[in-house]
């Protein structure tokens, strides 16, 4: 964590320590309540590194920002809402470290119309122990809420390559941390296993 100049409150970097601005007290034990997504075709989504810039800063003052110019937070999510039009049937949930920081809701909020209106729900939820869920890898974490979820089929888009079971990497897509989902080879690996999996289907594993 770093400090800013002229007394600005600590800023942090979003992607790796959300859970330091956590409201006190808001982890609770995981109940194991049904999730939302059995039978369906899901797509994980990160933030950072996906539909915008991975450098995002958060600060109790500015909320998230980009210390570098040039970028502007969710600007590749109206490219992610039209490559996923075709796709009614595409739910998502988030895999982001928003979620720890916002909650589920308000995360999903950030994000156009047409994406928010897929969400239904997220890895992390208050009810989980947050120490346990952070000592997994993005990957783990993942693929502990595939085996939850047991969707008919998915994919997951993130920027980090670290800890994905060998079971994930054919739905794994990892996007470029600076062009997110803009990169030109990243797009077409989205759109090509979209319809993939709205066709034939890559095929559910869990193991």
């Amino acid at each position: 964590m770093t400090s800013s100049t002229n007394a600005e409150p600590p800023m942090t970097k979003l992607s790796e320590d959300a859970a330091a601005w956590a409201p006190a007290g808001s982890v609770q034990r995981y109940l194991g309540k049904a999730p939302k997504g059995r039978g369906e075709l899901i797509l994980w989504l990160d933030y950072d590194g996906v539909v915008h810039c991975e450098s995002v800063y958060w600060s109790p003052k500015r909320g998230p920002f980009f210390k570098a110019e040039g970028y502007t937070l969710f600007e590749h999510a109206p490219l992610l809402a039209e490559v996923l039009e075709p796709y009614p049937s595409v739910r998502i949930v988030l895999s982001t470290s928003w979620v720890r920081l916002y909650s589920c809701d308000k995360a999903a909020k950030r994000l156009p119309d047409a994406l928010r209106a897929r969400v239904i729900g997220a890895t992390f939820h208050t009810e989980m122990n947050e120490g346990a869920f952070l000592a997994q890898s993005r990957g783990q974490q993942v693929a502990a809420d595939i085996r939850r979820r047991q969707p008919r089929d998915w994919l997951a888009l993130d920027d980090t390559d670290e800890g994905w079971p060998e079971w994930c990497r054919g739905r794994f897509i990892r996007t470029h941390e600076e062009l997110g989902i803009s990169e030109p080879s990243v797009l077409d690996e989205l759109k090509r296993k979209l319809a993939l999996l709205n066709g034939k289907g890559l095929g559910f594993e869990t193991s």
